[in-house]
């Protein structure tokens, strides 16, 4: 009689177990509730409010896609971006490092400009190539010269083209730049430019494309069969010359009159393992005889001098004209921006206290600057330095200036006293190295001039351009 009194013991403690576990089991999500809130009081005080000051407070949603929008060089990509942060896919043309001034556009940037919704550039003419490139693009974007609130400092006279430099001069000084090695199959998109294209079997072949109508002149290292094809058909050059005499690098020369496409560029057979080119383009159509100081790659420059940055209170009236662009594309984003722009307006405003108060630690008559090119004025207005030369003037499309342009740089820098010299980031350190050597001065560490550095540099930023620069300029100076 007791057996069933014992199963039903069991039975009913089996049930109670049962609830137990399904009791158990149903509780737990219950408890994440009381465990999620806590990260999120403690993430705040982990995070320095400071450390992103323009840290976007909405991002896009499914239903409004993020602005597509374009800066033609990284100093002004950077602005943007403290001011737009997540809310627009941004494309940045020029890039770290990278020379506005000498520029060549590529197809990719046409088809990046055809899609975007705004376009920030600086104008004044420091991007010489964008009217073309635009409407190459059939972009329909807004364009927003970021230079358009600010009164501008005319252009400085001086400087020098060498527009009427033997090409083949100016051709042979690049054969003696490192080249770049690229392996047959590969591009070589940029002119002025020492290639070394490796062959297979002693032969091979390159592509290039050009985004503009010119005559495009090849300066070959070796006489090897030679040819340049346009969906598969050779072309007939304009003209083709050996060189005997002016530059040992440089064996013969072809010139194509090139349409704006795709090209291949071919080598051989028996052209041997590898063979060294420069190409440069000779003559725009439309145009007189290329040259580097005003009308480069068909650039010109006006007026003006561009390089406005340099004053971080023409940086606030860049930013302004940026969060005003941004409110009258994105109106739903508008507080977004102007929050953005109001905290990085903040540290621009900063940045200026902390640039006079470096300088203030400068006498007077030591403030005397000599740059690779003229693009310190703004700087120089603002802070009370005087600019006693450069070597190639407003532009670094200029060439190298001549023995006698060079003593009169090293005489003046003599005359003035000036401890230290500048190059800049942008350009090749190596005249200023000889100036500095002839004159018996310091070469300074290079400034950051016309672009940012590459990330993780002192000059990743512009807030971080800008204090490197003072910073290296009055320890220089102080000597």
């Amino acid at each position: 009689m007791h057996t069933p009194v014992h199963r039903r013991f069991t039975a009913l403690s089996l049930l109670a177990m049962l609830a137990l576990l399904l009791a158990a089991c149903g509780s737990a999500p219950a408890a994440q509730p009381t465990r999620a809130p806590a990260a999120p009081t403690e993430a705040p005080a982990a995070a320095a409010p400071t450390a992103v000051p323009v840290a976007p407070t909405a991002v896009p949603t499914p239903d409004t896609p993020p602005l597509k929008v374009v800066a033609t060089y990284s100093i002004l990509g950077d602005l943007v971006q403290n001011v737009a942060g997540e809310l627009v896919t941004l494309t940045t043309l020029v890039g770290p490092g990278g020379d506005a001034h000498t520029y060549e556009p590529t197809p990719r940037d046409s088809a990046t400009l055809a899609e975007a919704d705004i376009l920030f550039e600086n104008g004044l003419m420091f991007e010489s190539w964008i009217d073309d490139l635009f409407t190459a693009s059939g972009s329909k974007a807004t364009r927003i010269a970021v230079s358009e609130n600010i009164t501008p400092l005319p252009a400085p006279e001086g400087g020098h083209s060498h527009s009427d430099e033997d090409p083949l001069a100016h051709a042979c000084e690049h054969f003696e730049d490192m080249p770049e090695q690229v392996a047959a199959g590969g591009a070589i998109p940029d002119d002025h430019t020492h290639y070394v294209v490796t062959l297979t079997g002693g032969e091979g072949a390159v592509t290039l494309t050009r985004a503009e109508d010119a005559e495009v002149s090849f300066f070959l290292g070796a006489d090897v069969p030679f040819a340049v094809s346009s969906g598969g058909t050779p072309l007939t050059p304009e003209a083709s010359e050996a060189v005997t005499e002016g530059c040992d690098a440089i064996a013969i020369v072809y010139t194509f009159d090139l349409a704006p496409g795709d090209y291949s560029v071919s080598f051989g057979p028996n052209a041997g393992d590898s063979v060294a080119l420069v190409w440069e383009v000779a003559k725009a159509h439309g145009e007189e005889e290329h040259s580097h100081g005003e009308e480069e790659h068909g650039h010109s420059h006006g007026e003006y001098d561009p390089h406005i940055w340099h004053d971080p209170n023409n940086a606030m009236a860049m930013v302004e004209s940026i969060r005003d662009a941004l409110v009258a594309a994105d109106p739903t984003n508008a507080a977004t921006y102007e929050a953005n722009a109001t905290a990085y307006l903040a540290q621009l405003k900063e940045l200026d206290a902390f640039v006079t108060e470096q300088v203030a630690t400068l006498p007077a008559e030591r403030r005397k600057l000599v740059t690779t090119h003229d693009t310190l004025g703004y700087f120089a207005a603002r802070y009370g330095f005087e600019i006693v030369g450069t070597a190639l003037g407003i532009t670094t499309e200029a060439s190298d200036p001549s023995a006698g342009e060079i003593a009169e740089l090293v005489e003046a820098i003599k005359a003035t006293g000036v401890p230290a010299i500048f190059a800049e980031n942008v350009s090749n350190p190596a005249l200023m190295e000889t100036i500095a050597r002839e004159a018996g001065v310091q070469l300074a560490p290079t400034l950051f001039t016309d672009a940012l550095g590459k990330p993780g540099s002192e000059g990743a930023t512009y807030l971080d351009m800008v204090r490197y620069n003072v910073t290296t300029i009055v320890t220089a100076l102080a000597g």
